[in-house]
């Protein structure tokens, strides 16, 4: 894994901890900092990204990549209860080849949020990003 990759599972690892931004930052700030120092890899000095994330305590943040699965879940929800209402209260069928481009659509969709927040999960703090990519 290269260190690139350990800040990003890092970031990732004490976002869904709940950690805010600043505080993301500022642990891949020092981690930085210490491995400038010491010339050591991340897994040599801290373990898996994973591992180290768990020793930090959790926070009660909500990171912009869950905002965005919320907004996954939530617009599957809305999406179906829209089908099933048009379909079992009004009575309006789409017939086969208006529900399959329906639901591939919805599918579609789900799958674009998702991945969107799984990035915005894995994305560094843009200062950190800057930070790093001035190093190389």
């Amino acid at each position: 894994m290269t260190t690139l990759e350990y800040f990003k599972t890092l970031a990732m690892g004490l976002r869904q901890r709940k950690l805010s931004e600043d505080q993301v930052a500022d642990v891949l700030r020092e981690l930085q900092s210490h491995l400038q120092e010491t010339g050591q890899r991340p897994e040599e000095a801290f373990g898996s990204p994973q591992e180290y994330a768990t020793r930090f305590p959790k926070g009660n943040t909500v990171s912009p990549g869950t905002r965005v699965a919320y907004l996954a879940a939530f617009t599957l929800m809305a999406i179906i209860t829209v089908k099933v209402f048009t379909g079992q209260v009004l009575g309006i069928s789409l017939g086969f080849p208006g529900t399959f481009i329906y639901l591939g659509a919805t599918a579609l969709l789900t799958f674009a949020l998702i991945a969107w927040s799984n990035v915005l999960l894995r994305k560094l703090p843009e200062r950190i990003a800057e930070e790093l990519s001035r190093q190389k």
